[in-house]
């Protein structure tokens, strides 16, 4: 944003001595969390106190009647700080970012690792359904259990895991050649979506989804400061202006009383006819109902700016006198570009960024809707050690048969020294069989498909999804035709404030000038005492235009920075989201 002064030109000589905003470079940060009560807590409302609530009485209108007396000054950075930290709408929405963002981060924890253990005790009893001379009923009791640990991939959706298992075995089998028998396993586990699933599933989804969310909550907040700056603003400028025109006709009703005073020294003397006098005191009563009408308004622009600044502070007891503090050469007329004031609304406004945020999001959703339409086809894989141990079963069956020559067992593996590789001890005996990669390798891979027939929901869904996509995008383009049209129509109106400033201050020079010449006539007995109040009632309306002008100007200059989404840069706002 740039503020251009065009030093050579009409327009710019006469409006170079109005009064503009000092702006000193405040920097207002609205801290979340603490911090903004804290802020609240330290505005010096004390300091707005007066010692009587200003009511309109008959004694407005005493001579040099102290109207707009001297109260708490305030510039308008500092107004705007004020209201900002003490709002109600801002401090409920400052909470939008931190949810938001504690939501984003809520979102990946689907990815942290997940520790999984186990135990179980069995006992399991079997009756005797066997023939064979050696069997018997059995008795099984089994101790054992696992831990392990598996955590999923982002965004690929594949899964990892590891595993330890062990369990003891204390068997009558007679079959068993170990008792209790020892048995320990560790496994690394890795699953992966080939298709359905693969990047575009639901917990990678809603990781992306929630940060756009947080985006959009800061979208939201700034959009809440915006609304408050411009409010307070608004509400500054008008308290200065209900001031000015207090002052304006308060100088008006003293002129009045002037002129009646001395038609009636005129009507003593007998120059004058009663008639002027009659003339004279209307104007008199005319400019007071002016200063009654004048004051009330003065006032009212004060509950409102006072009303606007405390916030929650703001009670029925509240009794408050603010004094507009600025620097009326400080004043620099624009000339706003509109192309450059366009590109920058686009840039900076942010509804057109909510706007954007949505298509992002409906881009994800349909994302994930359209890789639904896909088979499931999954591949898992495997590879671990099984170590088995154990002491031999003292009510095992004679098995001599089995070293018969020539019989061959094929579930039986045979050592190089031709013992089945059995190995006596406990669980230390059995872990040693893998970890020292002289147990039993195991690997599996597998797949596994599926496809629902016709696959309606998913079908459906991405249909769905795919007009929500398409409505955001027409959404935007809608949004930004808006702010088109609000740019143009506030660079219009700067640009005729700016105008309405010139003609407004010609007039009143103009008029200022008639006054003069009546005032001289009068005092050659060439005019009347009414002639001169109604070049002074010109005047008085001169000025009043002159400062309604100077008033939409500066409406229209916050009103093009919001059009353009820059008004907190414009009165330095600093909106800190961290909450310390």
């Amino acid at each position: 944003m740039t503020n251009e002064r065009s030093e050579g030109t009409p327009l710019a000589a006469v409006v170079r001595d109005l009064s503009r905003t000092a702006r000193s470079g405040l920097c207002v940060s609205v801290v979340m969390g603490a911090a903004l009560a804290s802020a609240a807590d330290s505005a010096d409302f004390e300091s707005f106190y007066a010692s009587k609530v200003s009511l309109p009485t008959i004694r407005d209108l005493a001579p040099t009647a102290d109207i707009v007396g001297r109260g708490r000054s305030l510039g308008v950075d500092e107004a705007i700080a004020m209201a900002i930290g003490n709002n109600l709408a801002v401090a409920v929405e400052r909470f939008g970012p931190l949810i938001a963002e504690a939501e984003a981060s809520a979102a990946m924890g689907v990815y942290d690792p997940t520790l999984r253990a186990d135990f179980r005790h069995e006992i399991e009893k079997t009756p005797l359904t066997s023939a064979l001379a050696f069997a018997a009923a059995t008795r099984d009791r089994t101790n054992g259990g696992g831990i392990g640990i598996e955590q999923e991939i982002p965004l690929i959706g594949a899964t990892v895991s590891a595993r330890y298992e062990a369990r003891s075995l204390l068997t009558r089998l007679p079959t068993e050649q170990l008792s209790p028998r020892y048995d320990s396993s560790f496994f690394l586990t890795g699953r992966i979506p080939l298709l359905r699933g693969l990047v575009w599933n639901e917990n990678w989804t809603n990781v992306k989804l929630r940060d756009i969310q947080s985006d959009a909550a800061r979208d939201t907040f700034s959009l809440e400061a915006m609304d408050i700056v411009r409010e307070t603003a608004d509400a500054y400028w008008s308290l200065v202006a209900a001031r000015d025109r207090v002052r304006v006709v308060q100088k008006s009703l003293e002129t009045s009383r002037a002129l009646a005073e001395l038609a009636r020294n005129r009507l003593a003397a007998g120059v004058a006819s009663r008639l002027s006098v009659v003339e004279a005191e209307a104007g008199v009563a005319e400019r007071e109902f002016d200063v009654i009408t004048a004051a009330n308004a003065y006032r009212r622009a004060q509950d409102v700016l006072v009303a606007r600044i405390l916030g929650r502070g703001l009670s029925a007891e509240t009794q408050a006198l603010i004094t507009p503090e600025y620097d009326p050469l400080a004043f620099e007329m624009r000339t706003p570009d509109l192309s450059r004031a366009v590109e920058i609304a686009f840039r900076e406004r942010p509804e057109l960024a909510q706007a954007r945020r949505r298509i992002e999001e409906s881009e994800v959703e349909l994302k994930l809707a359209q890789n639904q339409l896909l088979p499931q086809f999954d591949v898992e894989a495997s590879f671990g050690y099984v170590g088995i141990s154990g002491d031999p079963n003292p009510g095992g069956a004679n098995l001599d048969f089995i070293n018969v020559p020539g019989f061959t067992d094929p579930f039986i593996v045979i050592d190089a020294d031709g013992a089945p590789p059995l190995q006596t001890g406990g669980f230390t005996s059995s872990d040693n069989r893998f970890f020292n990669r002289s147990g039993s390798e195991n690997y599996s891979v597998r797949g596994v498909f599926s496809i629902p027939f016709p696959n309606t929901t998913a079908r459906k869904r991405a249909v769905s999804r795919k007009l929500e996509f398409q409505r955001a995008k027409t959404n935007l383009a809608w949004r930004e035709q808006e702010v088109v049209l609000e740019v143009r129509d506030a660079v219009r109106n700067l640009m005729a404030s700016a105008m309405g400033i010139e003609a407004a201050e010609r007039r009143r020079l103009m008029v200022e000038e008639q006054l003069r010449s009546e005032r001289d006539r009068l005092e050659h007995g060439e005019s009347t005492p009414f002639d001169v109040l109604q070049r002074e009632s010109d005047l008085v309306d001169a000025e009043s235009k002159k400062i309604a002008a100077v008033q939409t100007y500066r409406s229209a200059e916050i009103g093009l920075e919001r059009a353009q989404g820059t008004i907190l840069d414009f009165y330095d706002v600093v909106l800190d989201e961290s909450g310390e």
